[in-house]
C-alpha cells in the first residue's frame, strides 16, 4: 500500500501513451462523424496523436508540481501546527 503523500505514479511515456491513444481515437472519432473511412491512414492521426502526446507530456509535468506544491504545504503546515503546540504547551505551564 502507497503512503499518503506519494508523489504520483507512471512516467512521461506512460502519460504519453495515454495522449497518443486519446489523440487517436479522437481522430477517428472525428473521421466517423464526417463519413470518412476510419482506419485509412491519415496525416491528422499523426496531429492527433501529436497533440495528444503533448498534453499528456504535459499533464504528467502539472501532476508532479502539484504534488510538490502539496508536499511544500503540508510541511508549512506540521511546522505551524508544532510551534502553536509549543506555544499552548509554555503558556500551559505558566499558568
Amino acid at each position: 500500500m502507497e503512503a499518503e503523500n506519494s508523489p504520483p505514479r507512471g512516467t512521461p511515456f506512460l502519460s504519453m501513451a495515454v495522449g497518443v491513444g486519446v489523440g487517436v481515437v479522437t481522430g477517428m472519432y472525428s473521421m466517423g462523424l464526417q463519413g470518412r473511412a476510419v482506419l485509412k491512414p491519415r496525416l491528422s492521426y499523426f496531429v492527433f496523436s501529436s497533440l495528444g502526446a503533448f498534453l499528456g507530456y504535459k499533464v504528467f509535468h502539472l501532476r508532479q508540481r502539484q504534488a510538490q506544491v502539496i508536499e511544500i504545504r503540508r510541511e508549512i503546515l506540521l511546522e505551524r501546527r508544532a510551534k502553536r503546540l509549543a506555544e499552548e504547551k509554555a503558556q500551559a505551564e505558566r499558568e
